[in-house]
C-alpha cells in the first residue's frame, strides 16, 4: 500500500512535473512570443513614426510653397516736379511708399508723385503678403523751379500754339483757378487776329536778369491797359479784351522766383459786366511759386500787374496763371488798374 501509494505518489509527481514541464514551456513558448509579438509591433510603430514625421516635414514643406514670398519692381520717370512711378509686384496683399519728402502713401500699384522743390529723393515702396514682405527703392533728382526756367544758365521761352490743358480764360480773380472759357485747339491767336505776337520772345537768366525780344516790335496788352496807359501805341485791337501793342524792349529787366508763398491781389469784379460797380475784394493764393518782375518785365501780356503763378513746370513746358485788368471803370473810383480776371498761358523752349 506504502508502494503504491509512493507509487501513486510518484506517479503524481511524475504527473505533476510533467505537467510543470509542459506548462512551463507553454509559459515560455506563449512569453517568447508575446516579445516576439512586442518587438514586430515596436518596429511597426516606430516605422510608422518615421513616415508620419517625414510626412508632416514634407507636407509642411508643401505648405511653405503655397504661400510664396512677396516681390515688387519699380521704375520711375520725372518731368518737372511729377515723378511717374511704374509697379509691379506678386504675392502682395499690402502697399505702402515713402517719397523721401516727408509723404507717404498707401496707393496700390502704379501712380504719380508730385514733389513741391527740386532735390535728390529716394522712393521707397514696401508690399507685404501672407509670405512676408519686400521693398524695392528708386533714387529720382527734382530739378528746382530756377533749373527748369533758367536750363543751369539762360534759357527762352516762347508762347506755345497749342493749347495747354489748363490754358483758358477766367472771368473773375479766384484762388481756385476756375476756368469759364478753358481754350482748346491750336493758334488761338490766330483766330483773334493777333498771329503776329507768337514772336515774342521771354528770356531767363540764371544770375536774375531778364529780357524780352518783341520780334516785330509789339506784345500782347490788356485793352484797359492799352487805352488808358499807352493809346497812341496800339496797333491792333479786338472784340477780346487783348491788344498788340507797341513796346520797347526793357534793358534792365530783372526777375524773381517765390516758391511755396501766399499772394495777395488786390482785385475788382465786375458782377454785371458792364464797368459800373465793381466790387473791391482781396484773394488770396495759398502756396503758390509766383514769379515778379522788376525793369518794365513780363510774360505774355504787358499790363498793370506783372505777376506769374507758376501752374506747371517741366524742361519741356511752362504754364503760367497771368491778371488782366478789364474793368474800365466808368465811375472813375480809381480801380480801373486792378485785376479783374486771370489769363493761364502755356510757353515751349524756343
Amino acid at each position: 500500500m506504502f508502494a503504491t501509494l509512493r507509487q501513486t505518489n510518484m506517479q503524481s509527481e511524475v504527473n505533476i512535473s510533467f505537467k510543470t514541464d509542459i506548462e512551463n514551456y507553454n509559459l515560455n513558448t506563449n512569453f517568447n512570443f508575446i516579445i516576439m509579438k512586442t518587438k514586430r509591433l515596436f518596429r511597426n510603430l516606430l516605422g510608422l513614426t518615421i513616415i508620419a514625421a517625414m510626412g508632416m516635414f514634407f507636407t509642411g514643406c508643401g505648405d511653405d510653397d503655397t504661400v510664396p514670398a512677396p516681390t515688387v519692381k519699380l521704375y520711375v520717370e520725372v518731368d518737372g516736379f511729377t515723378a511717374y512711378i511704374a509697379a509691379e509686384a506678386t504675392n502682395a496683399t499690402s502697399w505702402h511708399w515713402d517719397y523721401g519728402d516727408g509723404t507717404s502713401s498707401d496707393s496700390i500699384g502704379s501712380h504719380s508723385h508730385v514733389y513741391t522743390d527740386g532735390g535728390d529723393y529716394t522712393i521707397t515702396c514696401t508690399v507685404q503678403g501672407e509670405g512676408g514682405e519686400a521693398t524695392a527703392d528708386w533714387d529720382v533728382n527734382i530739378a528746382t523751379i530756377e533749373e527748369m526756367l533758367t536750363g543751369g544758365s539762360s534759357k527762352t521761352w516762347i508762347l506755345s500754339k497749342t493749347a495747354g490743358n489748363l490754358d483758358g480764360v477766367s472771368y473773375r480773380v479766384n484762388a481756385s483757378f476756375t476756368l469759364d472759357m478753358p481754350t482748346a485747339g491750336s493758334d488761338v491767336l490766330a483766330i483773334i487776329g493777333l498771329e503776329d505776337e507768337y514772336d515774342n520772345e521771354f528770356t531767363f537768366n540764371a544770375d536774375g536778369s531778364y529780357s524780352i525780344d518783341t520780334g516785330n516790335g509789339n506784345v500782347l496788352a490788356g485793352w484797359v491797359y492799352s487805352s488808358r496807359e499807352q493809346p497812341d501805341n496800339i496797333v491792333t485791337t479786338t472784340g477780346y479784351g487783348i491788344y498788340s501793342l507797341k513796346y520797347a524792349s526793357p534793358t534792365n529787366a530783372t526777375w524773381s522766383l517765390h516758391k511755396n508763398e501766399d499772394l495777395s491781389v488786390n482785385a475788382v469784379y465786375d458782377e454785371n459786366d458792364d464797368n459800373k460797380g465793381g466790387v473791391e475784394e482781396t484773394v488770396v493764393f495759398n502756396k503758390v511759386n509766383y514769379l515778379t518782375f522788376d525793369g518794365d518785365g513780363f510774360i505774355g501780356m504787358k499790363d498793370y500787374n506783372s505777376n506769374a503763378i507758376i501752374r506747371q513746370i517741366s524742361k519741356d513746358f511752362l504754364t503760367v496763371t497771368i491778371f488782366w485788368s478789364s474793368y474800365n471803370d466808368e465811375d472813375e473810383v480809381g480801380i480801373w488798374d486792378r485785376p479783374s480776371m486771370m489769363l493761364t498761358l502755356t510757353f515751349i523752349p524756343k
